[in-house]
């Protein structure tokens, strides 16, 4: 793949490809995502949906086509509003202990093989947002829906055929949402039972926050120890720390390798001509590897100063959850190393998906310290 990126950054920057329009410089993908006006994440129609939501005009739909991420201002602006303060570093500082307690005894369980997907990278980032949420932190049952969903992505009409299980999802959204209606306590899923939301808004905000970071979090961690072990590079997060170390990973590793845009009118990127309501493919992993901002681009250096990468977005739909990724990326990384000497990686699987960059298996061998 990345060699197909190298020489489409060199031979056909922006190139069409029939169905959609797709990015390679890291300039254009930048611009791209920068800019909201010219440039829609409204591609399901929330943001021209949302009076007959609201009116309850529309009472059936599936509740992931309406999230932030599928919406432009000022709807993105509201929507954003109702959980952006819980996801700062400062307020994040809070859940520090809880994280590195739950490192501690997820590798605690471990032998000298194990796999690092099923045993670390899976359940942590669940019984994290679980405990923001306030929900029981059932990590086979969230994770199971959360395949579910992300495992779609780039592929809309296959939600159709997974019906029983997606009806599953929305029952269990729909219960922890009524249930809260009212209630004064702080924890994050109150606070959207009692926004001004429409049901099936609540419904997608929730299903959002409860499956998106894992997805993307639990890639990270795995997509790590695989870079930090093929590159031999655990000495300089033992003695260093893991925060430049994972600015690395999320460069060279995207755990999202590309998103989509919607022009909003004729839009010229350097040669190009792009009519309005037309797709746009914005390639993440080849702009950061694109040698014009980056040094060595295809080499993995843990101490890589600047990394200006864009693995998690840019301009207004830069990632909510980014600082409890690094936070929980950061923490595992460095309590693994502390822990375990890699010998060696056993097995390895890769998710079969276009969009998504992870494994849904890693299996390594360590010595414990």
């Amino acid at each position: 793949m990345y060699d197909w990126f190298k020489e489409m950054r060199k031979e056909s920057p922006v190139y069409y490809d029939g169905k959609a329009w797709n990015l390679f410089k890291y300039s254009d993908c930048k611009i791209v995502l920068n800019d909201h006006k010219r440039f829609s994440s409204n591609l399901t129609g929330y943001n021209d949906k949302v009076e007959q939501l609201r009116s309850n005009r529309l009472l059936f739909d599936i509740p992931t086509r309406y999230t932030m991420l599928t919406s432009d201002p000022p709807l993105h602006d509201e929507l954003r509003s109702i959980a952006s303060d819980v996801f700062t570093p400062s307020n994040l500082s809070i859940y520090e202990g809880l994280i590195r307690e739950t490192v501690t005894k997820l590798l605690s369980e471990v032998g000298e093989e194990f796999d690092v997907m099923q045993n670390l990278a899976i359940p942590l980032p669940i019984i994290v947002i679980s405990k923001i949420l306030g929900i029981e932190a059932d990590y086979k049952k969230i994770k199971d829906w959360s395949d579910l969903v992300a495992l779609r992505l780039g592929k809309p009409n296959e939600i159709f055929s997974i019906g029983r299980k997606y009806l599953e999802l929305i029952t269990y959204a729909r219960r922890e949402i009524k249930s809260r209606e009212g209630n004064k306590i702080k924890d994050l899923t109150s606070r959207i039972a009692n926004s001004n939301l429409s049901d099936i808004e609540k419904e997608g905000y929730f299903i959002l926050l409860m499956i998106a970071g894992n997805e993307t979090t639990t890639n990270l961690i795995g997509n790590a120890i695989e870079d930090l072990t093929i590159y031999d590079s655990w000495n300089y997060v033992r003695e260093k720390g893991a925060v430049k170390a994972v600015e690395e990973v999320l460069r060279f590793s995207p755990p999202v390798m590309r998103t989509i845009r919607l022009t909003k009118e004729k839009v010229k990127i350097r040669n190009e001509v792009i009519d309005s309501n037309e797709l746009v493919r914005v390639w993440i992993a080849s702009a950061n590897r694109d040698e014009e901002v980056f040094n060595n681009p295809d080499a993995f250096e843990p101490d890589r100063t600047p990394n200006p990468h864009l693995s998690f977005g840019s301009g207004i739909h830069l990632c909510l959850g980014a600082p409890l990724a690094r936070l929980e990326a950061r923490i595992a990384l460095e309590e693994f190393s502390k822990k375990f000497k890699v010998k060696e990686i056993v097995e390895k699987e890769k998710i079969d998906n276009e969009v998504l960059n992870g494994y849904k298996k890693l299996i390594i061998r360590v010595n414990k310290y």
